[in-house]
């Protein structure tokens, strides 16, 4: 049984804007260096993520089920660490609101999607304690020529391509959109959009941790409500 339900910030945003390459720069920032940090893995080291895109209703539940799964192993994950470091830093790369994020995108540019459903399903895993989720969160965000940069940096060191899906500008707008909508949820406390621009991944990571570090103890244990956060954004036009 899991104790605690909700612990530590997300780093969400677009493709490139430096989320995994700040987690890293993070590790070795001086003053979390004695109490240590644990990230909870991006869903794909996790497990492979549903097909995409999806043709038909059993398409979407099957989509559904996959990443309740990816996120319970997720869960497991972080449950294993927390018992061996238990004084730790909690920093997810992503979480459940890029799923929510990537459905609405589907849904508002033309493809079969399922905000609420999936909004429906971590709400009800998170009540019933099956898994664990960041209250904090942090947006990363950077200006389209600097993304650009770093994909093709990616591309000539091997790195997969992003799927085509996630390069579209009109998937990449709403991306955002819902990333932004869902800092109206949150404390001002647990909500930061942060222009990775030109900085290195230490200073981006230094900056995190300072916004980490004003977090008060009372909004600790709040728990965002992923349905009425889903349904805000179906119900836009």
């Amino acid at each position: 049984m899991i104790e605690k339900n909700v612990i530590g910030n997300a780093i969400e945003g677009e493709s490139y804007v430096g989320k995994t390459s700040t987690i890293e720069a993070m590790k070795s920032v001086e003053s979390i260096r004695e109490k240590g940090i644990i990230v909870v893995p991006e869903y794909t080291v996790m497990g492979s993520l549903p097909a995409f895109p999806r043709e038909d209703i059993s398409d979407i539940k099957k989509s559904i089920q996959r990443i309740i799964d990816l996120e319970k192993r997720r869960t497991d994950n972080l449950v294993g660490n927390l018992a061996k470091n238990p004084g730790d830093l909690v920093v997810f790369d992503r979480g459940p609101i890029s799923c929510i994020a990537f459905e609405y995108a589907a849904q508002k540019t033309g493809y079969k999607g399922a905000a609420l459903w999936l909004a429906e399903a971590f709400q009800r895993e998170v009540e019933d304690k099956n898994i664990i989720v960041p209250n904090g969160f942090i947006h990363f965000t950077a200006d389209k020529k600097i993304i650009r940069e770093r994909e093709e940096i990616d591309l000539a060191s091997g790195q997969g391509k992003v799927m085509d899906f996630l390069q579209d500008e009109d998937v990449i707008k709403a991306l955002n959109e819902a990333f932004v909508t869902f800092g109206d949820f949150l404390p001002e406390q647990l909500f930061l959009t942060l222009d990775t621009g030109n900085k290195d991944p230490n200073q981006v990571g230094a900056e995190v941790f300072q916004f980490i570090k004003g977090q008060a103890e009372g909004v600790s244990n709040s728990m965002p409500d992923f349905i009425e956060y889903a349904r805000s954004l179906v119900a836009h036009k």
